[in-house]
């Protein structure tokens, strides 16, 4: 578990050149189109690679070592499974410059080639957000919002049927499986009542959708009945880390320069860093399918000054905008003035800015509110970005996200055997009026370093793409973690005893750490090892609170020692 830690505390000062400046390639492929000959489909690959003028490779290294923009991946769902998908995204995974991939498919021949065909059929003109109940999301009834976010339906089968067949792109946030969109507990939309669709572009973020190979899959159901393109998780994703997930339509303002399969690629680099250890979000469709004909603003300034290269920015819709900074990939950092910074090798997802450096060019996925936008580049991030950046990082999740994730209320009820120890002590008069004030103090501290830092960080988390709000009982739980953790550390003989003392106030952050760590290993080896050969999740989220504590835990030991001092002292 430690050296886990230290691999993901002191990977980015490994990292000692721009991912981009070894990106670098005189020669590439725009498009390769890739098919096994023994693919009932490969005609249709012979037929599209004549059509474009381009390489038709047999095999993925062959496919690669073009070193593709683009990848049009031909192939029938009898020859798509389990381990092409794994060997695919390892493939991908060692790829210093992000390919753009399409899976060309569909139940027949026929819908395979109708489904390229389609690339020229994708729009935006009616854009619209699906999100089914989501408490965790703070979204407690299903509802389908208007492209511009004021309007708002209620979720039903039947109203989800009637903007499938009227929209021209619609995002969906909700459970799933590989046969079905769930709406609710008891409502479903299954492979048989998809309706007929005209050139619709579907984002979903549900677990399992693209397996093509299974019986009554919903990703070839859509296919199937007219969508242009479809983009889904091969595997279970974790909630809430896709950039613009819930509303904020990703898609939308895609351009020739920055196309739909780009921009899977950047959102893929958001799960690599949230919770996956191989990319499976995949796009059915054309990877080069842009739902606008330019970019969504104007580039007012391009200038370099010292060290930054600083490009100004106007004309921009509010919500996720696809920027593209040409020569952009040999500057390993960037920060959007106002809103976020990012650096390549930071660990950790950030939920307004994910990028993706493709053929000495960067791409860049930004969510903000509209008009003008200053993005200032450097080759290198400062020396002191990565641990600050990762620091709050961790803060964020420990202390403002998991609380309001269920982790208030299980802190409340950790309190309650303590509480109960306290009092006992306080009956067996074993607890001097010295020390219950100074445990009082250290309560009262960590509460208002709980409440302080929520007040001053809540606006600027971006470890989630989950609405964060503040949690009241978050206070009222660190007042008491605190002060019962301080009781039992004053009382205690051993270092032991101190220990606990210790544990039980830093709760929030080395019960989550614990809990991640193991859930996340014991599900990688017991379930995904064994029936993939690959463990599918990473261990981000067990990491962050583990950094938390590494820090916390020394501060408050040092904090209750000296209190003791002085409790024992005065005694």
């Amino acid at each position: 578990m430690w050296r886990l830690f230290l691999i993901v505390l002191f990977l980015p000062f490994l990292v000692t050149q721009p991912a981009a400046a070894q990106a670098r390639a005189t020669e590439y492929c725009d498009l390769v189109v890739l098919s096994d000959p023994a693919d009932p489909y490969y005609p249709l690959a012979q037929e599209i690679a004549a059509a474009e003028g381009v390489l038709l490779a047999n095999s993925l290294p062959q496919a690669l070592d073009c070193g593709p923009v683009h990848l049009a991946w031909v192939v029938s769902p009898a020859f798509l499974s389990d381990t092409a998908f794994i060997q695919f995204g390892q493939a991908m995974l060692g790829q210093p410059s992000a390919v753009s991939t399409g899976i060309i498919t569909a139940s027949t021949l026929d819908g395979a080639r109708a489904l390229w065909q389609r690339a020229a059929d994708a729009g935006a003109e009616r854009s619209l957000a699906v999100n089914a109940e989501n408490p965790a999301a703070h979204i407690y009834q299903g509802r389908i919002l208007g492209g511009d976010l004021e309007e708002e339906r209620p979720l039903t089968l039947d109203s989800l049927r009637s903007v499938l067949a009227e929209a021209d792109y619609l995002t969906y946030t909700g459970h799933g499986s590989s046969s079905y969109l769930r709406l609710d507990e008891e409502t479903t939309l299954t492979a048989a009542n998809v309706p007929a669709l005209d050139g619709l572009v579907i984002g979903t973020g549900s677990c399992q959708t693209v397996r093509p190979w299974n019986e009554g899959s919903i990703s070839l159901a859509f296919v199937d009945q007219g969508a242009a393109a479809y983009v889904g998780f091969a595997y279970s994703p974790n909630e809430g880390f896709l950039i613009g997930e819930f509303s904020g339509l990703p898609f939308r303002y895609t351009w020739p320069g920055f196309t739909l399969g780009q921009v899977v690629q950047a959102q893929n680099r958001g799960t690599l860093q949230g919770y996956a250890s191989i990319p499976y979000q995949y796009l059915l469709g054309d990877p080069r399918v842009a739902l606008q004909t330019g970019p969504p603003y104007r580039v007012e300034a391009d200038v370099q000054a010292g060290l930054w290269r600083e490009v100004r920015l106007s004309g921009l819709p509010a919500g996720v905008v696809p920027v593209r900074i040409r020569g952009g990939a040999e500057y390993a950092f960037v920060q959007v003035v106002g809103i976020t910074a990012a650096a390549d090798g930071d660990p950790f997802y950030n939920s307004r800015m994910q990028s993706a450096n493709i053929r000495g060019d960067r791409f860049l996925l930004v969510e903000q509110p509209g008009g003008s936008l200053t993005l200032r580049l450097r080759e290198r991030a400062p020396f002191y970005w990565y641990p600050v950046d990762m620091l709050l990082d961790a803060f964020d999740d420990t202390f403002i996200f998991s609380p309001q994730s269920q982790g208030d209320v299980l802190g409340l009820a950790v309190c309650i055997p303590m509480l109960l120890w306290v009092g006992w002590q306080a009956l067996q008069k074993r607890l001097t009026r010295k020390k219950v004030l100074l445990a009082v103090c250290a309560g009262v501290g960590a509460a208002v370093l709980q409440a302080g830092y929520s007040w001053l960080r809540l606006d600027d988390v971006t470890i989630i793409s989950k609405t964060v709000v503040f949690s009241p009982l978050s206070v009222l739980a660190a007042f008491l973690l605190a002060l019962c953790g301080a009781l039992i550390f004053f009382q205690a003989r051993r270092w032991p005893g101190r220990l606990a003392g210790v544990l039980a106030a830093t709760f929030f952050s080395w019960a989550a750490a614990v809990t991640g760590l193991v859930v996340i290993g014991l599900g990688n080896q017991l379930a995904f090892v064994p029936k993939l050969g690959v463990p599918l999740y990473n261990y981000s989220i067990g990491l962050m609170p583990l950094l938390a504590f590494a820090v916390t835990g020394p501060l408050a030991a040092l904090a209750f020692a000296g209190l003791r001092q002085a409790a024992n002292h005065s005694a």
